[in-house]
């Protein structure tokens, strides 16, 4: 071999190793521009899903919190999902029977609404003031509050009519909510609600009312008062339908 074929074969492998250095930094070029390709379909994924994360450089405008005002709309009744009127059996009386005779209060007399009224029920009687323990022993005079009962035209028991009593007690305000057939000590379709374990005197100050399960009215509004004597500790409010 002489001095040419030497030089020659210098060049050639210099020109190998320069072509295998290109080959490393393409390969390597293209593998970094295949992760970047990667990571940048993943952030794009990913401010995709949520345009609001931090690494999103163009995030949208937050909107402006949306406010609900209260409204003066009445809250309904909620009743259980069977809430029609259902009629309750009766039994027929004895001759003689042992359920209490109501006495009526002292107060203003109220008329029992008839068929032309705008309400489907009306009042049975003016609301009574009796001793709580003639329907409820236990309680003696350590307790106070309203209870009653619901009937049909044919004066028969109504359950799951809806019950609402609202006003002032004691100087806190009231508003709760039951349905009939809840307190068959009243009658199969009773219901009750306690007021205190002290009877206090009130005037004008509570009202009961029927309604149905949008809570709109069955009956008029009937205000009643309340008395701080044991012998009136319960004031009973019969409702009857009337058309």
């Amino acid at each position: 071999m002489n001095f040419t074929d030497h030089d020659e074969l210098d060049r050639r492998m210099k020109r190998r190793r320069r072509r295998q250095q290109s080959d490393v930094f393409w390969n390597f070029m293209t593998v970094l521009t295949l992760l970047a390709s990667i990571s940048l379909i993943g952030v794009l994924l990913m401010i995709y899903s949520n345009p609001f994360i931090s690494i999103n450089p163009f995030p949208p405008p937050t909107m402006p919190v949306l406010v609900i005002l209260p409204t003066s709309t009445a809250t309904p009744v909620v009743l259980p999902p069977t809430w029609t009127p259902t009629v309750a059996p009766t039994e027929t009386p004895a001759p003689a029977t042992s359920t209490p005779e109501i006495l009526p209060t002292e107060t203003t007399t109220y008329p029992t609404a008839a068929a032309n009224s705008l309400y489907t029920f009306g009042l049975q009687a003016a609301p009574s003031a009796v001793k709580s323990d003639t329907f409820k022993p236990a309680t003696g005079c350590a307790w106070q509050g309203v209870a009653g009962q619901v009937l049909d035209l044919q004066g028969r028991h109504l359950v799951n009519i809806g019950i609402v009593l609202k006003g002032t007690y004691n100087g806190k305000t009231i508003s709760t909510q039951s349905i009939s057939g809840t307190h068959t000590e009243y009658g199969d379709s009773g219901y009750e609600f306690p007021l205190s374990t002290t009877p206090i005197s009130s005037t004008g100050l509570l009202s009961i009312q029927l309604v149905d399960q949008a809570g709109l009215p069955l009956s008029e509004q009937v205000i009643f008062d309340t008395f701080d004597t044991c012998d009136k500790n319960l004031v009973l409010v019969n409702f009857r339908q009337v058309k």
